[in-house]
């Protein structure tokens, strides 16, 4: 199981910046007249706003992130440019004609503003004051848990990628600056034994025998722009030292994962790419060819492609792609290999767009030889940053038939990546799970939960845990490893600590962070 760079793809534009005083929230007048009369502002909003997208009710949202945060965004789909130019979101690059292209955001109205105000007023008057955040009860201490904090340091830490090599038994870790990245090559004593220099952020790492590749996003900040690329580093014969570097993919949207897999049958490795995007993005299938070369097949142009699993879902003998979709229409599809390149899809899941989905694994869960999924969600750095009672995980059991239905769900504010293993040795999954926007003011420890399995029958049960140092770091990244060779898992933790944090705006909880924040933490379930 791969460890990447998920969503934080979509949070990016507020990194490394301290979060804006809000403008004051105004009211919503909405005259009588012959072209409202007969209209509701929630048959509108269910005309214009659910046709991209699961239709986004008001309580999904409070009133206040409503009116200063998503409507006005809301607006700019529909070409009302209350708050700003239409030309200011459109990027003056190849990505700014993509967006005009796809008519991201109408030169007109699409609607008038009377009944644009009607929506509004719907949202407004509709949404809770607040939400309702679950209590959970954390308990203090893990069973057979070692926590390792190398001397291996990086100030301040934004881990953006970790890849662990288990033929060579060393690990890359990436770190990301603004405009430029380096790989860091640990031993099994997770000791740095050399680093690469990358002149862009790194998304995304996997390896091939004593081979690196690299997707490389092309920048640090939300863009449209295709500069992302993916890229081998290489050892040159006779030689130790990582010296070689070649282009594979060239010209991507935001590339923030990529799968090498034989998918059409011919043994030789295509190359799937997750190009996130923006406003617009792509999932591509790069089919590669005898001669080396590769043609492209887009089977997607939605932007938020997040992550991909390679699986025979229908079990006809090849191998189809399971995509997570976050940005917007939030969704897992799969695309069914119909053989020779030609694939049909088909959408498995639908979430609201306010969910911030991020991450995603299949695993039959209930072993009965069927593909469950493991669904996490809890992106937290766009329109509407506060706490989420439907942040966390959810397990979705398979009937048989590839309909999915959610069996269980727990509650973990920003919640971004989850790995399940038998880690107490007691032959049920357990689950670990690690956040990048907990509730740091008020609950730290809830950065990394261990969900003890202790289900009983047909019902999933869970005994939530963590350890004292989990709230030492925020956690982006959690990757499995097997330093010990003992053919039971590790999880190495890498930190990022570039991003703003909710509720504190002069920034000191974040600076204590980028100052005290380890890069990377081990964890060793004996």
């Amino acid at each position: 199981m791969h460890n990447t760079l998920y969503i934080f793809l979509g949070c990016l534009q507020v990194l490394i910046v301290s979060c804006k005083g809000e403008p004051e929230a105004k009211s919503i007048e909405v005259s009588k007249d012959k072209e409202t009369i007969n209209l509701s502002g929630e048959s509108l909003a269910k005309n214009h706003c659910a046709s991209c997208h699961v239709f986004p009710k008001p309580e999904l949202l409070d009133k206040k992130t409503w009116q200063l945060g998503v409507l006005p965004q809301m607006g700019h789909r529909m070409g009302i440019y209350e708050d700003m130019t239409r030309q200011s979101l459109i990027e003056s690059n190849p990505g700014g004609q993509l967006v005009e292209r796809q008519n991201i955001f109408p030169p007109k109205p699409i609607l008038s503003i009377k009944q644009w105000n009607l929506i509004q007023k719907y949202y407004i008057d509709s949404a809770p004051d607040s939400l309702v955040i679950p209590n959970k009860k954390i308990q203090m201490g893990i069973k057979g848990l070692n926590v390792k904090v190398p001397e291996f340091h990086v100030s301040p830490p934004m881990v953006t990628a970790i890849k662990y090599n288990p033929e060579l038994n060393e690990v890359y870790v990436a770190d990301t600056k603004t405009e430029y990245s380096a790989i860091n090559i640990l031993d099994h004593n997770l000791k740095s034994v050399s680093t690469l220099a990358l002149p862009s952020p790194i998304s995304y790492l996997d390896c091939k025998s004593d081979t690196i590749i690299a997707t490389l996003m092309g920048g640090f900040m939300p863009t449209d722009n295709p500069s992302g690329s993916v890229v081998k580093i290489f050892k040159r014969p006779g030689e130790k030292d990582y010296r070689g570097f070649m282009s594979i993919l060239k010209n991507l949207q935001r590339p923030v994962h990529t799968t090498f897999t034989d998918l059409t049958g011919d043994h030789l490795e295509d190359i799937i790419v997750c190009e996130y995007g923006n406003h617009t993005g792509k999932l591509s299938l790069f089919i590669k060819h005898p001669n080396g070369e590769y043609s492209r097949k887009i089977l997607s142009t939605d932007p938020g492609a997040a992550a991909v699993v390679i699986r025979d879902l229908n079990q006809d003998g090849r191998p189809d792609i399971v995509v997570l979709m976050s940005q917007g229409n939030e969704r897992i599809d799969v695309h069914y290999n119909l053989g020779e390149g030609n694939f049909k899809v088909s959408t498995l899941l639908k979430f609201p767009s306010s969910y911030g989905s991020v991450s995603f694994s299949l695993v039959d869960w209930n072993l009965d030889g069927h593909e469950d999924i493991i669904y996490v969600n809890g992106d937290n750095a766009d329109f509407s940053r506060f706490l989420k009672p439907y942040h966390g995980l959810r397990i979705y059991l398979n009937d048989g038939k590839n309909n999915f239905n959610e069996a269980f769900f727990q509650h973990q504010n920003g919640a971004y990546k989850a790995i399940n293993h038998d880690f107490d040795n007691d032959g049920d999954q357990d689950i670990a799970m690690i956040s990048f926007f907990p509730d740091l003011l008020r609950n730290p420890k809830e950065g990394f939960i261990y969900l003890e399995n202790t289900s009983f029958g047909d019902s999933i049960t869970c005994n939530l845990r963590t350890f004292e140092q989990a709230s030492s770091g925020r956690w982006l990244i959690m990757e499995p490893t097997d330093f010990d060779q003992n053919g039971f898992p590790e999880l190495l933790l890498g930190s990022f600590t570039g991003m703003a944090i909710n509720g504190d705006p002069r920034g000191e909880l974040a600076q204590q962070f980028a100052q005290k924040s380890p890069t990377i933490m081990l964890l060793d379930f004996d």
